[in-house]
């Protein structure tokens, strides 16, 4: 029942007086009230989305933010309510940019900038990070944790004497900072100090105080140091645990948001792809992008199959510009692919939709790069767009495709090991099992797309990039029109500081052989999903 105004005005004064006392529990049952009652004030806004997300209904708490924002978008609290219940519910990069409008509004909003420079680490954005970090340090200059992230940050960039000097500032003022703790042992782990590292890590482990993240986070320190060690079984089984807590924080919300796992999702494209006419692919070949100033390229696989190293190479290149895992297709295949009516749908579009959708991608394309791309060469990197083949061969039907491949064992063991940020696609590679059957999915839909649509595609192996760089990027620079130049052969000194990926990281010590063949030493653990991977292991001629 709508209130009268002189109902309203009681509630809402009822309920500002309850906020302003503490009584938040009070203020938010008063604020559902006032919503149902019709009114609309930003404050009833935020404390029902509250209400919402405690009930398990967060899409509807999002909505309420999202229309408190557009009544009152000049108001930094609002903005920061938004981005930490987008943070909460997995969406990192979307809750950084509400925490940045936040801060935007209100530079010195202590909670925006402790919450913005926590979640910028997270994700990666190390830049951003570090500056945020240091705002909070002039703030605050006993914040032990902004000394502690500072740390763990020039740790990842390998100056290791300034995060050891971070980290020991950070213990000095909080004797059990975890970050610091956790940073200082990596840095012995990198100096080679194996054996110490082991034995304290020990020790920090049999502590019941560590938390789900911290125990994550110190399983995984642990199984590195035993790698390092060559004590594979021990470490695959830390891999293993680390892993198992991973999945038991994220399945809740996999299975709240996720109707088809992405497994699942491989297996059904590749029993449709055949039922669609074979007309739906050759009239493709009619359209012209008439968007594309620019030569057009995907580089497709699976995780950790070296996508990236080929990413790097070529970015390095005066003519080529890269798109690093910005996606922008998603946006049709989610639309288009999610069962064979859709697909259906998508046989059947006109010459002028494509060219619709044609011209969304570019202009995305042109808004991520900031730049012109006359006469470039676009690299559109995201391995798992494998999943997205028939869309990418109905709307861009002259791109040229380059299919990373590397030793099936090598692959899923790797996509295992490393952490990843989780989405349903990185979810399914926290299981061994799982991750193989992924792979093998991944793999026949990749297959059955190579023979039933029109798209020209260049197999790039890992092993003979790594081995013979410049002669194997030199056939993947005739595939797509380009010529090779001097600077490519150093490309690792031009990798960013912000790492995306573990890839980022390890190419950033280098190039070098020391990844290839992995498997052999976890021989053992692998062998319950040998048969799964044996038939891709004989096809890609990793039988030697």
């Amino acid at each position: 029942m709508k209130f009268t105004p002189r109902q309203a005005d009681e509630i809402f004064e009822s309920l500002v007086s309850n906020f302003q006392q503490g009584k938040r529990d009070r203020a938010i049952q008063l604020a559902v009230k006032a919503l149902n009652g019709g009114l609309d004030e930003p404050l009833v806004l935020v404390l029902a989305a509250e209400f919402y997300e405690q009930q398990g209904r967060s899409d509807e708490g999002l909505s309420l933010l999202k229309k408190a924002i557009e009544i009152a978008p000049d108001e930094p609290q609002v903005w920061f309510c938004l981005g930490t219940m987008q943070v909460r519910l997995g969406m990192s990069e979307d809750g950084l940019i509400s925490l940045t409008h936040a801060l935007k509004l209100q530079p010195d909003m202590l909670p925006a900038l402790i919450s913005a420079a926590a979640v910028s680490y997270r994700i990666g954005q190390l830049t951003y990070s570090l500056s945020l970090n240091q705002r909070l340090i002039e703030l605050e200059p006993d914040n032990a944790q902004a000394y502690a992230v500072v740390a763990a940050i020039y740790a990842r960039r390998n100056n290791l004497a300034k995060a050891r000097s971070f980290a020991e500032k950070a213990i000095l003022l909080q004797k059990n900072n975890f970050t610091a703790t956790l940073t200082l042992n990596r840095i012995d782990l990198l100096e080679g100090k194996t054996e110490q590292t082991l034995i304290r890590i020990n020790n920090l482990l049999k502590q019941s105080k560590l938390n789900h993240d911290e125990q994550i986070a110190m399983l995984d320190l642990r199984a590195d140091v035993l790698d390092k060690l060559n004590r594979t079984a021990e470490a695959f089984a830390d891999y293993e645990l680390r892993n198992q807590l991973l999945r038991s924080k994220w399945l809740p919300r996999m299975r709240v948001h996720e109707t088809e796992s992405e497994v699942d999702k491989a297996k059904r494209l590749v029993s449709c792809i055949p039922l669609l006419s074979a007309e739906t692919w050759v009239t493709t070949t009619q359209y012209i992008e008439t968007e594309a100033l620019c030569e057009h390229v995907f580089i497709l696989s699976f995780p950790r199959s070296g996508t990236t190293l080929l990413e790097k190479a070529l970015s390095s290149h005066s003519d080529v510009l890269t798109l690093e895992e910005v996606d922008h297709v998603s946006y049709f295949s989610s639309q288009w692919l999610k069962d064979i009516e859709s697909m259906r749908v998508m046989s059947q579009l006109t010459t002028e939709q494509i060219r619709h959708f044609q011209k969304y991608y570019w202009q995305k394309v042109k808004e991520s790069l900031d730049t012109q791309l006359d006469g470039k060469t676009l690299i559109d990197k995201l391995p798992l767009h494998t999943l997205s083949l028939p869309v990418i061969a109905k709307l861009f039907p002259n791109a040229k495709i380059l299919f990373a491949l590397r030793d099936p064992r090598d692959v899923v063991l790797s996509c295992f090991r490393r952490r990843f940020q989780i989405n349903p696609a990185m979810f399914e590679l926290l299981d061994l099992h799982t991750c193989a059957r992924f792979y093998h999915e991944v793999m026949n839909l990749a297959d059955i797309s190579r023979s039933l649509l029109p798209i020209k595609v260049l197999d790039v192996k890992h092993e003979d990039t790594v081995q013979n760089f410049k002669e194997n990027m030199q056939k993947v620079l005739n595939f797509i029109g380009l010529n090779w130049q001097k600077e490519m052969q150093n490309f690792t000194a031009n990798i960013s500081d912000d790492p995306r990926t573990p890839s980022d990281i390890q190419l950033k010590a280098g190039l070098n052989t020391d990844g290839l063949a992995q498997w052999k030493r976890y021989q053992n653990q692998l062998e319950p999903i040998v048969t799964i991977l044996e038939p891709w292991v004989q096809r890609f001629g990793y039988t030697k």
